[in-house]
């Protein structure tokens, strides 16, 4: 019985594979010529695939970075006229128990998001515990401790456990990068008593 001979591979993969299975069942003679046509075909099948998931990612990436936000001159996002922060359940000489509740309030011309997304007028809050900001850091990414919490999840809300004692609280909004705005939206520092 003579050797047929079959076309190159054509569709890389089952095309490939089929034809090695038909011939090797009718030729088993050729075991050997059969498996080095399975080679090429996979090799095939391996470089066209790698070609396809290589093309479009290449061709997704960006020639040029992208461009910078729009923010002021010193990198701070801009906020609009009258935008602050407040305490919704808390006021300044409030006497509570620890662990206790804080809301955060914003006025409605600014909106919460979580840190990262950078849209006009919005931005996550921050609670500084004992603390206020220098005019220095103001104007720079707020620090991340025990004395600045971060709601980067655009939290409006947290539990607080505190020593017994007098304690300051504020609320400074950040933008998408953890600046204060400009001018800052930030609530007034208020004071408080935790029970011993």
């Amino acid at each position: 019985m003579g050797h047929q001979s079959f076309p190159e591979c054509v569709w890389p993969g089952t095309m490939c594979v089929s034809l090695v299975w038909v011939r090797y069942f009718h030729f088993p003679s050729s075991l050997y010529r059969e498996a080095n046509m399975l080679k090429l075909c996979l090799s095939a099948l391996t470089v066209s695939t790698l070609a396809a998931l290589a093309g479009p990612a290449s061709a997704q990436q960006a020639t040029t970075p992208p461009a910078a936000p729009a923010q002021s001159a010193s990198s701070q996002s801009k906020s609009p006229e009258g935008a602050y922060s407040y305490f919704v359940n808390l006021k300044n000489g409030d006497v509570v128990t620890s662990p206790f509740k804080v809301v955060f309030g914003l006025t409605p011309n600014m909106s919460v998001a979580p840190s990262g997304v950078d849209k006009p007028n919005v931005g996550h809050h921050h609670l500084l515990i004992d603390k206020t900001l220098s005019s220095e850091e103001i104007t720079q990414p707020i620090t991340v401790d025990e004395q600045h919490v971060h709601f980067g999840k655009g939290q409006t809300e947290t539990m607080v456990t505190l020593p017994p004692g007098k304690h300051t609280l504020q609320l400074v909004l950040g933008d998408w990068t953890h600046i204060p705005f400009n001018p800052p939206v930030q609530s007034e520092v208020i004071t408080i008593t935790v029970k011993g």
